[in-house]
């Protein structure tokens, strides 16, 4: 049986900032979670945090705190090479940028306690959609939390981004 991959170009992308996903900051929605009275405090307070597929590294920055160490993966070195170059202060602030393959990073010992998936599960081919889910239900612990927004919801051919739905 071949094996599921993503082939798409990611460190390309980044080599020629074909980034149009990179906004410069950190995402609307994510930042209005974190603040909103009703949605605050879904998000655990303390722990190891992974933002795999983390680009530029912003929502990284933003999810952590001095009780909540957050881990940006990537898979692109450039993309990594950005955030370290955008974020030095980031050991000091609670988190760090990797390069590593999201299906291949060993997570911490029992797990994390907060994913936060935005822009990867878009930007997967839908053939890995299921190893994706599989992936998460491995390494988030019990009772730990996965925030995943949802982008795009619209009816489209191919990718990425690939569309997707409440379903999947």
């Amino acid at each position: 049986m071949a094996e599921k991959k993503d082939t798409t170009d990611w460190e390309g992308k980044w080599d020629k900032r074909d980034t149009q996903w990179d906004h410069g900051e950190s995402s609307p929605a994510l930042v209005k979670l974190l603040q909103d009275e009703d949605t605050k405090d879904l998000i655990p307070l303390e722990g190891v945090g992974l933002v795999p597929g983390c680009g530029a590294g912003y929502d990284v920055q933003t999810l952590a705190t001095v009780r909540r160490h957050m881990i940006g993966l990537d898979i692109s070195k450039t993309a990594v090479d950005i955030c370290n170059k955008t974020h030095p202060d980031a050991s000091a602030s609670n988190y760090e940028f990797v390069l590593c393959d999201f299906f291949k990073y060993p997570p911490p010992a029992g797990g994390y306690i907060l994913g936060y998936d935005y822009t990867m599960l878009c930007a997967l081919p839908p053939i890995l959609r299921e190893d994706w889910a599989a992936r998460y239900a491995e390494i988030i612990k019990p009772g730990g939390v996965l925030i995943c927004l949802m982008f795009p919801l619209v009816e489209k051919e191919g990718g990425p981004p690939y569309a997707l739905t409440v379903q999947l």
